[in-house]
């Protein structure tokens, strides 16, 4: 498998790095392969095609701000430093210097024991996190349906009647945390999607809420290289000879402030979370997501 730019050329290697307002009003390019708009939350039901513009690729990435407001963040971020409520607390790879509050389905066990019964629980604490009507599985969830002309975004169905998967998982990046190049649509070929695949179409997008910055870095860093959902490949699997040279490419970085969140087409778009500077973690909520075969409603998972 090759790798080429999305504009179709090998540039020079420009990184772009967004400040708040580049975007706003109509969609712009960024670094001239990035179409992003920024809007406020309380401005989303006037931009109601902009997820099926995303999907469509006429947009990568939608920006939102003040999804949730300075003091309701600074009590959540003061509970998840002290893990109240007792979520549930997993790891990335040792390397990353990273861990979620949740269970990310890409590093489960392909047989998912114990996991619906641990999302009915999460969603229970994430639920008390927030102040009473602002959870995130309600409170974005409805932001995103405001930016599908209505449609829901819900958890994704589990096998059985009643369970589900969930809805986000929070991340925690400390010091040296990092997230290596990759793009989202690889995760379905890993074992745990044996049963979300069949459920949803073929191209993810996510979102990353941010809850608290870092001291400097801890950017999401996105590639001007685009590769279609039929031709995912697991990146971090050995067998993957030829990988893309970022070093090559121009790339954008968002560096968001706490409370706003990008919409981002991640499952076709390569990007990669530069490394945290400092001692304040790196606090986010991030869900993937993808359209119901019957487009009914948009499912997301953690």
């Amino acid at each position: 498998m090759s790798y080429r730019p999305s504009s179709g050329s090998v540039p020079a290697r420009r990184t772009v790095s967004w400040r708040p307002g580049m975007c706003a009003g109509a969609a712009q390019a960024l670094a001239g392969f990035l179409r992003t708009t920024e809007l406020d939350a309380a401005e989303a039901s006037e931009h109601a095609d902009a997820i099926e513009q995303l999907r469509a690729g006429d947009l990568q990435a939608i920006i939102v701000h003040r999804v949730y407001a300075p003091d309701v963040l600074a009590t959540v971020v003061a509970r998840l430093e002290r893990n109240d409520p007792e979520f549930l607390q997993t790891w990335f790879p040792e390397k990353f210097h990273s861990w979620f509050y949740g269970r990310n389905l890409n590093l489960s066990d392909a047989r998912l024991p114990g996991y619906f019964e641990e999302a009915a629980r999460f969603h229970a604490q994430l639920e008390d996190l927030f102040p009473p009507g602002l959870g995130i599985a309600r409170h974005v969830g409805e932001l995103l349906s405001r930016l599908a002309g209505g449609r829901p975004f819900v958890p994704a169905p589990g096998p059985l009647p009643g369970t589900e998967y969930m809805f986000t998982t929070l991340r925690a990046h400390a010091e040296s945390g990092y997230l290596p190049a990759h793009f989202d649509n690889e995760q379905r070929l890993r074992p745990s999607y044996q049963h979300l695949r069949t459920l949803v179409e073929l191209n993810m997008l996510s979102f990353v809420l941010v809850l608290a910055q870092p001291e400097t870095g801890g950017a999401l860093e996105v590639f001007d290289l685009c590769v279609e959902p039929q031709d995912a490949r697991l990146l971090s699997d050995d067998s993957v000879k030829v990988r893309p040279d970022v070093s090559r490419l121009e790339s954008v970085s968002f560096s968001l402030p706490a409370g706003t969140l990008i919409v981002l087409d991640s499952g076709r778009y390569l990007h990669r979370l530069t490394p945290v500077q400092g001692a304040r973690k790196r606090w986010t909520a991030c869900s993937f997501m993808a359209r119901a075969r019957a487009h009914a409603a948009t499912y997301c998972w953690g």
